[in-house]
């Protein structure tokens, strides 16, 4: 029974995180969440959730994953990914290629359209899994390790950015035409444009593969390849609801994507905790004195949540139709400030401003409650239809249930 102990455990974390991740990613996206500000948001609950995730249990002190650096890691790698677009590859899976979408459409592979979007959900999870990577090296880096992975990131993602230029004709349908020359081709240039963009990303995810891979530090490749691929694969596999836009149902075929590949990308990451975030022999070396510096600061929890909390008012605004002002965002700013200097003087004043730095669990549940409390905000439009009940209504299970595994998980950890 002791053995079996670890594995229901890790096959809950998977559920746990795949549930949470099917919300988050269905909220990236939604009114007042598109790009970064979704990106962000998403990252944000998956950082608190695995952070939750680390603190459970007698042996925490000693998960390698499970320092604050993890918080950053995740939320500005998948917030990282959110300055990239794809949507021009939507009809590309279904077979058609448009030189000006409704318009001038044609007939490509779809397979074309499922590589795209793997490609998407590489660099979307690869990045991710190099910062949380460099969380928990299996070796100190110096100074100038830092110095050679930087430039292996860099020189990835300089080389993939010149590959698309200088061989565009590999990557864009009928490029030999000279359609993407003419500017009245407005989805000839998205599509231009979104392959220049999203090249960089993806080069730099494989040069800071590479160079963990010289290095051999095969924890780290490990966790890379693991949540690269965890979001590469429902990225692409579940361009599929894309393909169903002719059935009868009055459902939102993209929600549906957005909510396969939350799922999916979460469950990798779940799958990431469990092989390489669990309790090792020794703990992790303390932050040094600079870095709970930057830490106690607040910075670091207060931008994601001043990008939550202006992505809900934006949202909101959108929804009812309302423009927003300067009054509005100034008030944001106040409202979001004021929590984290209220508590750097408390936490200043306390012996607990010289001890290791950690996030408790009221305060981590009151990130996540904002975090969720936004994104109903930014479902619940002024006149409802079915697809709206139906998204709230499974926005509602997964959040749920999400909660009655982390108390069964709370309670196995306990005892």
């Amino acid at each position: 029974m002791e053995c079996r102990k670890p594995v229901v455990e890790g096959f809950i974390i998977l559920l746990l995180m795949g549930l949470m991740g099917a919300f988050y990613w269905a909220i990236r996206g939604t009114a007042g969440y598109g790009g970064e500000t979704g990106g962000m948001l998403a990252g944000f609950g998956w950082a608190l959730t695995w952070y939750t995730l680390s603190r459970l249990g007698k042996d925490a002190e000693r998960r390698p994953y499970g320092h604050p650096w993890i918080l950053l890691a995740i939320t500005l790698g998948i917030g990282l990914g959110g300055f990239t677009g794809y949507g021009v590859y939507i009809s590309w899976v279904k077979g058609l290629f448009y030189q000006n979408c409704p318009d001038l459409g044609r007939d490509i592979p779809a397979w074309t359209g499922y590589a795209m979007l793997f490609a998407c959900g590489w660099h979307w999870g690869g990045n991710t899994g190099c910062f949380m990577a460099w969380c928990a090296p299996r070796r100190p880096l110096s100074k100038g390790d830092w110095v050679v992975r930087i430039a292996f990131g860099v020189g990835g993602a300089v080389a993939a950015a010149l590959l698309v230029r200088i061989f565009p004709q590999l990557f864009l349908p009928y490029f030999h035409e000279g359609i993407y020359a003419v500017p009245e081709y407005k989805t000839c240039q998205r599509a231009l444009l979104s392959i220049q963009t999203i090249a960089p990303h993806v080069g730099s995810a494989l040069g800071f593969l590479a160079y963990e891979m010289v290095r051999k530090d095969w924890r780290a490749v490990g966790m890379i390849l693991t949540v690269g691929l965890g979001f590469a694969i429902p990225f692409s596999v579940g361009g599929i609801w894309h393909t169903m836009h002719d059935i009868p149902f009055e459902i939102d075929w993209w929600k549906n994507w957005e909510m396969t590949i939350g799922l999916g990308g979460g469950m990798s990451l779940g799958l990431a905790f469990w092989l390489f975030n669990r309790p090792e022999a020794t703990a992790p070396a303390p932050m040094n004195r600079l870095s709970l510096a930057f830490f106690r600061s607040g910075f670091p929890l207060w931008l994601p949540t001043a990008n939550v909390l202006q992505g809900g008012y934006d949202g909101w605004c959108e929804l009812h139709k309302v423009p927003t002002s300067t009054m509005g965002y100034a008030i944001l700013v106040i409202v979001s400030v004021t929590p984290f200097v209220i508590a750097y003087g408390i936490q200043k004043r306390r012996a607990a401003f010289k001890e290791e730095y950690r996030v408790s669990f009221p305060v981590i549940a009151a990130f996540l409650g904002l975090i969720i409390a936004m994104g109903y905000l930014t479902s619940m439009p002024p006149q409802w239809c079915f697809g709206n009940t139906f998204l709230v209504t499974l926005y509602t299970v997964y959040i749920g249930v999400s909660a009655f595994l982390f108390c069964i998980l709370w309670r196995r950890q306990a005892t």
